[in-house]
């Protein structure tokens, strides 16, 4: 499952704070940043890079029309709005969907799966958004606790999302490490590794078993997202299941 990434942007904090709890409990999201305007969401614009961005419209100083319109190329977009009359401008944008405030979480849901049609296919030939080629590496090098220490990837049991960190759960220890799941899940073995949860990678190969939504892996129970479970157990068992 890829995970896509994703901004809000919406002057309203009970609306922020609604999109966040619904962002959260949907595996495939992972929001980067929430904005009350849109000037501070294009100065970082580039840095992030989104999948997806959720967009009030009517906002001070800048609209969120005239912040895409102010784009040479964007993102999927879903609008968030309390009026119903930017509908079809907003699909003259190309959005993805048009949630009316206040909308439910299944509606939420039903604008994610669209912008996921959209968006998962172009993820790696995105020209706006390309992804780094890099080769898997059988190690790497990690800075942590203000050294460089070498990681073997088949010493890796798990990895574990801490926000803007990580925690690498190895033979020799565990390590946390500034470093993105995204950056890390480029760069390991696609052969080995398989991204479970958006908070957990997991080394295939240590995988000890998986009972309902939950994997054991060394000795810890991990949860398993709904939308990757079916991938997650044929490629486990792929040629071993008896």
């Amino acid at each position: 499952m890829q995970t896509l990434n994703c901004v809000i942007i919406d002057d309203e904090p009970i609306a922020r704070d609604i999109l966040k709890d619904y962002i959260l409990r949907d595996d495939r999201l992972l929001l980067l940043r929430d904005y009350s305007n849109a000037s501070d969401a294009l100065r970082e614009f580039s840095k992030l890079k989104p999948h997806l961005i959720f967009l009030d419209i009517k906002m001070p100083k800048i609209s969120g029309f005239e912040m895409l319109r102010s784009l040479p190329q964007h993102p999927q977009v879903i609008f968030t709005t309390a009026y119903r009359e930017y509908a079809v401008e907003s699909f003259d944008l190309n959005a993805a969907d048009y949630l009316l405030k206040p909308f439910a979480f299944e509606r939420f849901l039903q604008a994610v799966n669209k912008a996921c049609m959209l968006i998962t296919p172009a993820i790696s030939t995105d020209p706006v958004f390309p992804a780094e080629e890099q080769p898997a590496a059988k190690d790497f090098f990690v800075k942590s606790s203000g050294k460089f220490i070498r990681i073997h990837t088949d010493d890796i049991f798990y990895i574990e999302a801490l926000k803007e960190y990580v925690r690498i759960y190895t033979v020799s220890g565990n390590l946390v490490v500034y470093q993105t799941m995204q950056n890390l899940e480029e760069r390991l073995p696609r052969d080995y590794f398989f991204r479970i949860h958006r908070s957990y990678i997991v080394n295939l190969q240590q995988v000890q078993a998986i009972e309902g939504n939950m994997a054991l892996v060394y000795g810890t129970q991990l949860p398993i997202s709904r939308y990757s479970k079916e991938e997650f157990i044929n490629r486990v068992a792929k040629n071993k299941l008896l």
